[in-house]
């Protein structure tokens, strides 16, 4: 059987096999002797469709248009947003995304010799579940790839990336004590589109003997990284976009005025994501050097000179410093006080350095640049000798690679994960007095299993809500993505799906209660039992509806408090 973890970057994908026969993770590539990180991108052209490295060397080709960051603009709906990313109706973020999966998984399955994948656990930033606009950017996926001729649909599960890493921790440091890892992770995963900081913790369950037993649970989620402006999250993405674009407004060719985004520019920026990535060494032994109170100095030291058209353009390390201050630096740093405050506030001890039952792992490609690592240190005061970071790390390119393989544990079943609800959720209705009830089934924060009905229960006796379906029917939701419970998003169904609740209360009474359970992608489904309200029986018969990811659930969608 064919397992596999699959880190679906905005910039880089990975994906990775666990072989149960001899227990060694391993990272797959499309052929051999190409490198396993595979370019998230994919270029059309001259009549043929290419993908990862073959499609990055078009970049600035002519008769070639070249689609990045797709992921990221998976929930977009916005034309204009999309055309501004060269993305048009038939060539859209959600079609180029299915191309790119298709065909890394297909030469994948064709390196293993293999026909069909079994199971296939992929990636998705934590940041993805903070809205409702990018909420479905799970079940966007978990849809393409189960509509793979080749992959099993019951096998695709989609997990938040930090998850995933954070298996991949535990499961090292199984592998190096030959104990289980009892404690805290605090994951950074700093991408080319989104920052992702999340705190699970890790404990040991009678699931199974061994490292089997280990089982993640996310407590908290900070991070950053959406659309905006046109450009793509607030990560490595835009932190090169943005060095090329100063530098070549400082250097004449544009008469100071802004570059225009295409193919020349897109690929300088690639150029200097190869700079920045052969040259970690040199960048730190500058930077450790002069150190990073002297900009001026740093201005005169010539980092690279990347070619724009077919002019150079000078970029120096004072400028590679001036553009992470300004970019990256104070967003980094509201979010790491946001998840030290849930921390206190939760009396974990995250400041001491001789504890071995709290861990701060940094991964992610950006998470390799060495600002962003001097500014982690410094926030927490890294020691040569930590603890914090010890025996969970066996090389660093596994921490690049981190999601992906810990992907791959999670498809082969070695580590589990307690789920907790990413949102509150219920029904607007009315209870059988003909009054308004708006009672949540599942709530944030609430550990619960996936595809488990959850019903709404009465806060006095706890017994399961009965309301009234006045037109035997339901068309409005409660959704709250925070833990305020007095808040909420009053959502109004779209009409195909308010159809699909129409006539599911079909007593002559209008009454029934009504649940609500979530697969592992966020797809919602509401299940619906007729109530006898003479006899006070619930039937048996389960009327069950999925409706879909929510960025398609609601025509209108506003917050406010909840009545009392």
């Amino acid at each position: 059987m064919v397992k596999l973890g699959m880190d679906f970057g905005s910039t880089y994908t990975i994906v990775s096999v666990f072989r149960e026969d001899t227990g060694v993770l391993e990272i797959l590539s499309l052929g051999e002797g190409l490198p396993p990180n595979i370019p998230s991108v994919v270029a059309r052209g001259k009549g043929e469709t290419l993908i990862g490295f073959a499609a990055k060397n078009k970049t600035g080709k002519k008769g070639y248009t070249v689609y990045k960051a797709f992921k990221m603009l998976l929930a977009v709906t916005d034309p204009g947003k999309l055309a501004e990313r060269g993305y048009d109706e038939e060539n859209n973020p959600v079609e180029i995304t299915r191309v790119f999966i298709e065909g890394v998984l297909s030469q994948v399955l064709e390196s293993l010799h293999e026909t069909r994948i079994d199971q296939l656990v992929v990636g998705v930033p934590e940041i993805w579940n903070n809205s409702l606009e990018t909420l479905g950017g799970k079940a966007t996926l978990r849809d393409i790839c189960k509509g793979l001729d080749f992959v099993d649909p019951e096998g695709v599960k989609v997990v938040s990336e930090p998850a995933a890493a954070s298996a991949y921790f535990a499961h090292n440091y199984y592998l190096i004590t030959k104990k289980n890892f009892e404690g805290n992770i605090l994951l950074v995963d700093y991408g080319g589109g989104t920052l992702d900081i999340t705190l699970s913790q890790v404990t040991t369950s009678d699931r199974k003997d061994g490292v089997n037993s280990m089982e993640l649970k996310v407590l908290e989620r900070k991070g950053a990284g959406e659309n905006e402006e046109g450009r793509v999250g607030e990560a490595g993405i835009v932190y090169m976009e943005t060095v090329m674009d100063w530098a070549i407004r400082r250097s004449g060719l544009t008469d100071g005025e802004a570059p225009e985004y295409d193919g020349a520019f897109y690929r300088a920026v690639d150029d200097l994501e190869m700079e920045l990535q052969t040259s970690m060494k040199k960048i730190q032994n500058v930077f450790e050097e002069y150190g990073l109170d002297y900009p001026e100095e740093l201005n005169e030291e010539e980092f690279a000179e990347i070619e724009y058209g077919r002019e150079e353009v000078s970029v120096s390390f004072g400028l590679l410093l001036e553009v992470y201050n300004e970019v990256i630096w104070g967003v980094f740093d509201r979010k790491m006080d946001e998840i030290m405050d849930y921390m206190d506030e939760n009396g974990i001890d995250y400041m001491d350095g001789s504890r071995d039952d709290f861990k701060i792992a940094l991964v992610g490609g950006f998470g390799n640049f060495y600002l962003v690592k001097w500014q982690i240190r410094d926030k927490f005061k890294l020691s040569h000798n930590d603890k914090r970071q010890e025996n969970i790390i066996v090389d660093k390119a596994g921490c690049e690679r981190a999601v992906s393989l810990g992907a791959a544990l999670l498809a082969a079943d070695v580590i589990g994960i307690r789920s907790t609800a990413d949102f509150s959720i219920g029904m607007w209705a009315y209870d059988i007095d003909k009054r308004i009830c708006m009672n949540y089934a599942i709530r944030y924060k609430q550990e619960i299993e996936v595809d488990t009905v959850y019903y709404a229960r009465s806060s006095v006796d706890g017994e399961v809500f009965v309301i009234q379906a006045i037109s035997g029917g339901f068309d409005k939701f409660l959704i709250n993505l925070g833990s305020d419970d007095k808040l909420a998003n009053f959502g109004l169904l779209k009409e195909k799906f308010a159809k699909k609740l129409s006539n599911v209360v079909t007593n002559q009474y209008h009454t029934a209660v009504v649940g609500f359970s979530v697969d592992p992608s966020n797809v919602v489904s509401v299940h619906v039992r007729d109530y006898d309200l003479m006899k006070g029986a619930i039937s048996e018969e389960d009327h069950v509806v999925e409706l879909t990811k929510f960025n398609d659930l609601f025509e209108v969608a506003t917050v406010g408090p909840l009545p009392r």
